[in-house]
């Protein structure tokens, strides 16, 4: 195995060189596809003995160099990532080979799958990234950590987003929103609900992430935030003038930004001038582990930079897509309506949502469920396998990436009945129980999401005071499209609604 990952990092700096000739002289693209062929080939042909004696699953790597890399994206652009997966399965079993981003991955499916290796962190697989995205999210954000420096980080991290923490923010944050309504929404005949979330969401991280509420200064961060996300859909060829490139060069920046903010943050705890509470900022630097030992400042920026992009997605995506899917389920939306205004009645004027408020909002969160298994926000992670997995008949070597995805237990009839209905009853508490590892749309074990009780309590009040603003609404195009591009999935025009102004 060894002399074979040699051999493959070898062939993989030969395509590499390939596609930097292909870059600079469009004239040798011919030359250029004949050389990626005969590496191809030879590369197959390097592959030893002892590998090609193991019981691997069955699959297609579908093109060489690309895989099926291509077709994948547009089955997540085209909203069918159930059926890349369906025709597979049909095809193959359970557990398949395919070629994803460069690399040979299995895919193990169902509810089994997801057990695997959302229940083996650390045992059997570990997370992995492709280096191209580590690039833009961080070596050392919490994503990326893996071990005691993964479980050293998730504890300073759940200071800041644990439930106990976010009782303290939810009045910061239920304020944030209804100016938000008020001044963007109400009084309008007709929005886009997209892009009105979109600033919202990233408002509310930069206020209580570290500290910023000028709207002027929000813009220039903004705008380099979606540029780095913007990055990593791009084609990971770091060459001026790139998708890739601008996007690294906005991590730059950012990371400027950030360092400068880390610095201030720190003169301003030690003068007494803020306190190590008062947002994630403070929370992240007056953090010290078992043996006392503060964060890197890179730790901290990595960290910022993922946290801004995990919350700004999971967020943006269920609260969009819920507008679309309630205006196709009115009897829905009124239901919601009605337990909105219930909890409306018990405050008094200017009164405040408490967080016992919103545990009370037991329709609406189950309103949010089900668009997220409907739509989970990503369709999955990768892992990398410690040692070699005998599962399902196959062998799994050492070192190979495996993939789960929600999208091969949240559309099927064996975990939910009429998967293709909106029927936020199924999460009732109630209704039958579901079955662990089929509903996943947060992952699972160790790499939980740690922003999804965040983005949960971020819904719940944005619900909460559209509905007291509103009457209801009225899509524009009732049969607008969702794609993902590839994450998180979203109406492809960002959900145009009519508004009816409550009096």
């Amino acid at each position: 195995m060894d002399s074979f990952h040699c051999n493959i990092s070898t062939v993989n700096a030969k395509i590499h060189q390939v596609i930097l000739q292909m870059e600079s002289f469009p004239a040798t693209l011919f030359i250029a596809m004949g050389s990626i062929t005969v590496i191809t080939l030879l590369m197959l042909f390097l592959r030893p003995k002892k590998q090609s004696s193991l019981k691997l699953p069955p699959g297609n790597l579908g093109f060489p160099l690309i895989g099926e890399t291509f077709k994948f994206l547009e089955a997540l652009r085209s909203n069918k990532a159930q059926q890349f997966f369906e025709e597979r399965v049909a095809k193959f079993g359970e557990v398949f080979m395919t070629s994803l981003t460069g690399h040979r991955t299995i895919v193990v499916c169902g509810a089994k799958g997801n057990r695997l290796l959302l229940s083996n962190e650390n045992k059997l697989v570990v997370v992995s990234w492709p280096v191209s995205f580590l690039k833009l999210m961080g070596e050392d954000s919490v994503a990326a950590k893996i071990g005691e420096s993964h479980r050293t980080l998730r504890a300073a991290i759940d200071t800041f987003f644990g439930p106990g923490a976010l009782q303290n923010y939810v009045a910061k944050m239920s304020s944030e929103i209804e100016v938000h309504i008020n001044e963007k929404w109400k009084g309008k005949e007709q929005v886009t609900v997209l892009p009105l979330v979109r600033r919202l969401l990233f408002a509310i991280a930069c206020s209580l992430f570290f500290g910023i509420t000028d709207e002027h200064a929000l813009e220039p961060l903004h705008i380099l935030l979606e540029t780095v996300l913007t990055g990593n859909l791009c084609v990971p060829i770091d060459f001026p003038g790139t998708g890739y490139n601008k996007a690294v060069k906005a991590r730059a920046k950012l990371d400027a930004i950030l360092l400068s903010l880390i610095e201030k943050r720190r003169r301003d705890l030690k003068s007494g001038m803020a306190s190590p509470k008062q947002d994630l900022l403070s929370v992240l630097l007056t953090f010290r582990d078992e043996r006392g030992k503060p964060l890197s400042d890179k730790e901290i920026i990595d960290n910022f930079s993922g946290l801004l992009h995990a919350s700004y997605d999971t967020t943006i995506s269920p609260i969009t897509i819920m507008f679309k899917l309630l205006s196709d389920n009115p009897e829905c939306y009124q239901k919601m309506a009605q337990e909105q205004l219930a909890i409306l009645s018990t405050k008094m004027e200017g009164e405040d949502i408490s967080w016992k408020d919103l545990r009370e909002m037991k329709y609406t969160w189950q309103i949010v469920q089900e668009t997220l298994r409907m739509f989970p926000p990503s369709f999955g992670t990768f892992r990398k396998a410690l040692s070699d997995i005998h599962y399902d008949g196959y062998i799994i070597p050492k070192g190979s990436k495996l993939l789960w995805t929600a999208y091969t237990t949240h559309p099927k009839e064996e975990y939910f009945t009429n998967p293709e209905k909106f029927m936020p009853s199924r999460f009732h508490e109630e209704a039958p129980p579901v079955a662990p590892y089929t509903y996943v749309p947060f992952g699972g074990g160790l790499r939980k999401c740690p922003g999804w009780e965040f983005s949960k309590t971020e819904i719940l009040l944005f619900m909460h005071h559209f509905v007291k603003a509103f009457t209801g609404y009225k899509t524009i195009d009732p049969d607008e499209k969702i794609s993902a591009n590839p994450v998180p999935p979203l109406p492809v025009n960002g959900c145009p609604i009519k508004l009816f102004q409550r009096s």
